[in-house]
C-alpha cells in the first residue's frame, strides 16, 4: 500500500490514499500541498497528479 507524508507537515502525518482522497474532499489539503511518497523520484503537488479529480472548486 502507498502511504503519503505531505510537505511541511509533521512527519508523522503519513496518509494511505484512502485516507489522502478524504482529507482532500474536505479542504484539509489544498492544490499546492506537495506530496512525497518512497515510491515516486520527486515531489509532488496535489494539483499535477490524479488526485487533483477530488479537489473542489474552491480548491481549484
Amino acid at each position: 500500500m502507498k502511504m503519503w507524508q505531505i510537505k511541511n507537515r509533521p512527519k508523522s502525518l503519513v496518509l494511505s490514499d484512502e485516507e489522502l482522497v478524504i482529507a482532500i474532499k474536505k479542504g484539509l489539503l489544498k492544490k499546492d500541498d506537495v506530496l512525497i511518497t518512497s515510491e515516486l523520484e520527486e515531489e509532488v503537488a496535489i494539483k499535477d497528479t490524479i488526485y487533483s479529480i477530488y479537489l473542489t472548486h474552491e480548491q481549484d
